[in-house]
């Protein structure tokens, strides 16, 4: 059995807490020799989370924008009827329409409240793909002038 107290037995579980000598550079750590893909990597990343949380929040608004729509087509086939009324069918109607209306109200009120959290979402997945395409940028430029230096570097030598 193991005691974290005994000196020996402590030393055999600090050697197992120490970093390793040369971190791996795949699966999001970045390197030290270029840590602009390893930026541009976890940008790319956040972007692609904030994007699907802007699609999540984008399907739920198109649901209810597809939900108001078909309210509305309901109220227009419950005015469209074409057969005389009597008045306990003008009621009837009366009364479908008026449910119908404060469903519409409803469902209104309900994208209402979701627009502002639907334009943070889309805030954000904006500014985090702009990010990401930003780092891209600046990594190729990197790239592209270490190349032009190893380049006049060979020529000179």
């Amino acid at each position: 059995r193991r005691d974290p107290f005994c000196r020996g037995h402590a030393a055999q579980g600090a050697r197992g807490l120490e970093p390793p000598a040369d971190p791996p550079t795949r699966y999001g750590r970045m390197s030290r020799a270029d840590p602009l893909a390893g930026l541009e990597r976890l940008a790319r990343l956040k972007s692609d989370i904030e994007l699907r949380h802007f699609s999540a929040w984008r399907a739920q608004l198109v649901a209810a924008e597809a939900r108001i729509a078909a309210l509305h087509a309901e109220l227009e086939h419950i005015h469209d009827s074409d057969a005389a009324f009597s008045v306990p069918q003008a009621r009837l109607a009366n009364a479908l329409a008026a449910e119908c209306g404060r469903a519409i109200q409803r469902a209104e009120d309900e994208l209402e409240r979701m627009r502002p959290g639907f334009d943070a979402a889309r805030a954000a997945a904006i500014r985090e793909f702009g990010r990401s395409q930003v780092l891209s940028a600046l990594r190729l430029r990197a790239e592209a002038d270490r190349r032009m230096q190893a380049a006049r570097r060979s020529g000179q030598g």
